[in-house]
């Protein structure tokens, strides 16, 4: 099982991104959508070692020519940071979330969208009809959970 993380206080400045614990250096865009309908979205857009942008789905395949940098925070500077980490095999029913290290449960929806610069080659590109995906630099991310009274709240996650 594959393990992806995202490491920030919600500023662009301040967030780090990690697979299987490692941190990657060159990371463009990151897409996370998962809902209880099914949907399951998770894309990478970096810049290899190679120096070409690759566009990779997060659990499937291999994320060839990663650059991976040593830790970016100190241990003290990490404590005021919040992380949300995703687990999964590559599909919503073996998937996991955690924040600060906490499964959290009634997940309604996961949408992240981290975007660190304009540009043209966005993943965007990649859904038809998904006018939702702006082409500009942005950083959104939101859970939404369902309450016991069946009724749903959203939250930011940083």
């Amino acid at each position: 099982m594959a393990t992806f993380s995202i490491e920030s206080n919600g500023r662009l400045e301040k967030t780090v991104v990690y697979f299987n614990g490692e941190q990657l250096g060159g990371i463009k865009e990151v897409f996370l959508n998962l809902d209880e309908e099914g949907a399951f979205d998770a894309i990478l857009q970096y810049e290899g070692s190679d120096k070409k942008l690759y566009t990779k789905q997060i659990f499937e395949g291999y994320l060839e020519n990663v650059k991976t940098t040593e830790p970016s925070f100190t241990e003290e500077e990490a404590e005021q940071l919040q992380i949300l980490t995703l687990e999964s095999e590559g599909a919503i029913e073996s998937s996991s979330v955690f924040f600060n290290e906490e499964p959290l449960e009634g997940i309604v929806s996961l949408f992240v969208h981290i975007k660190a610069a304009n540009s043209k080659t966005g993943i965007r590109s990649f859904f038809s009809g998904k006018s939702n995906i702006p082409e500009h630099t942005e950083f959104l991310a939101e859970i939404t959970f369902r309450n016991e009274d069946g009724s749903v709240v959203t939250e930011n996650v940083f």
